[in-house]
Order: C-alpha cells, then sequence, then structure tokens
C-alpha cells in the first residue's frame, strides 16, 4: 500500500492527506444527535480530557477516522475514545495511515439506528484494530441488556468486562482497568467514578462551579489575611504610640 503524500496544516494542525480526495468532516455528514447521546457524550469526552490531563493523548468525540487511503466512503466516528501518543491538537479528521495509532478505549452510545451496527460491524473492526477496550451504553434503556456493556481484547479478541445491576436503581456498574475508572450508568444517567476517591469525575458545569467556588475561597482568605495584616499594623502603632506618650 503506498501511503499519500501529506500536507502540514498552517494552523499547526496534524497533516492531512494530499491526495485529490474529498474526506468529508463528521457534522457535515452525521446527524444530529438528541439530547439522549448528546448530554453523556459531552460529559465524557469532558470528564476524560480532565482526568486524563495529557497533552500527548488526543481524546475525541464523533469525528471521523479514515482509514482506507483514497476512500472517503469507509470510516467510523465513535461517539467517544481516546487514542496516545498523537497530541491533543485540534483535528478536522484523524486519518489511521498517517498518524499510525489506533484508539485503546472506544464507547459507542446507542440509538434505535445505530445500536446493532454498534455491536456487530464495530466490534469486529475494534477488534480487529487491537482497541484494548470497548464500551456501550443505551441512555434511553430497551435496546440491550444491560444498558452498560464493556469488552476488554484479551489474546486478541474480546472478552466481556463484568458488569453488575443495581436492580433497585436500575444502574449498570463495570470497572475500566484500562482509565482506572469504575462506570456507572442507568437510563438519562452516565458518569465515571474515582475509585481512590468515591468520588464521580464532574462534568464541565461542576467543574466549573467547584472552580470558581474554589476562586471565591481563595479571595475570602486573601481578604482575610489583609484585614488580619492591617489590624496588626494598627496594634503595633497604637502600641508605639502609648510608648512614647
Amino acid at each position: 500500500m503506498t501511503t499519500p503524500a501529506t500536507a502540514k496544516s498552517p494552523l499547526g494542525r496534524p497533516p492531512e492527506p494530499d491526495d485529490g480526495v474529498d474526506y468529508p468532516y463528521a457534522p457535515d455528514v452525521l446527524p444530529p444527535k438528541s439530547m439522549f447521546h448528546f448530554v453523556p457524550q459531552a460529559y465524557m469526552q469532558g470528564a476524560l480530557e480532565t482526568w486524563l490531563d495529557d497533552p500527548t493523548t488526543l481524546v475525541a468525540s464523533q469525528m471521523f477516522i479514515y482509514y482506507e487511503p483514497g476512500n472517503p466512503r469507509v470510516s467510523v466516528a465513535p461517539d467517544v475514545y481516546i487514542i496516545p501518543n498523537v497530541g491533543s491538537a485540534m483535528r478536522r479528521s484523524y486519518f489511521l495511515w498517517l498518524e499510525h495509532e489506533v484508539p485503546t478505549f472506544a464507547m459507542e452510545i446507542a440509538s434505535s439506528s445505530t445500536y446493532r451496527n454498534d455491536g456487530g460491524f464495530k466490534y469486529r473492526l475494534y477488534e480487529s484494530w487491537g482497541v484494548q477496550e470497548y464500551w456501550r451504553y443505551d441512555p434511553e434503556g430497551g435496546l440491550f441488556t444491560p444498558l452498560l456493556q464493556g469488552y476488554q481484547l484479551v489474546d486478541g479478541r474480546y472478552q466481556p468486562i463484568a458488569v453488575s445491576v443495581d436492580a433497585e436503581r436500575g444502574e449498570c456498574r463495570g470497572f475500566s482497568p484500562l482509565l482506572g475508572l469504575e462506570l456507572r450508568g442507568r437510563v438519562e444517567w452516565f458518569r465515571f467514578l474515582n475509585p481512590a476517591t468515591r468520588q464521580f469525575l464532574p462534568n464541565r458545569q461542576e467543574l466549573l462551579q467547584e472552580r470558581q467556588e474554589l476562586a471565591q475561597e481563595r479571595d475570602a482568605e486573601r481578604a482575610a489575611r489583609i484585614a488580619a495584616e492591617a489590624r496588626v499594623r494598627q496594634l503595633e502603632a497604637q502600641l508605639e504610640n502609648r510608648q512614647e506618650g
């Protein structure tokens, strides 16, 4: 297979094919997501970016991965995926034959029109690529049971990851050895949990609120320190005046 020539982006993005072929971008082709899909997808990407905090690792959501040079009809767009060793620079698409690294983690958020493909073609494709972990989540319920399913690559084949089900809460729980995180999902709700702290990874809004609260605490501490220093100076001045008198 001959690798097409590449062109550097003027904005410093990773190289893109320079073979005269039009490779569409995912937002121009894929249908809009419903809130059932967009909300957990946005949470997953943001939480994983914060958790990994690694400029050498790409965390992407629903961006095309092209894997056959010159063939724009062959691509996949995992709802959320992680690719190490390629950097986190902005991209319009990911070209496997140019950057060479495959995802280590992929998550598909199910819908009635996609879940069969997720459990068939994509399952086999990710397995053949060597994607270490593949997870599926059904945000509305009713498409597959349990609504959270995970697979781990063992000797080149996917093996199920144990998922427990809390019937009373309708909550599924599985552990990702790759991420070191617990995955928890129920209808209309998904979170990553840090098993060391037993705390959920915050979403963007919660993270922003935490930062704002921390900034307010720091401002209050600074104001209290300034007031205390001013009081000390005042007392010292009073003492000095008494001694002089």
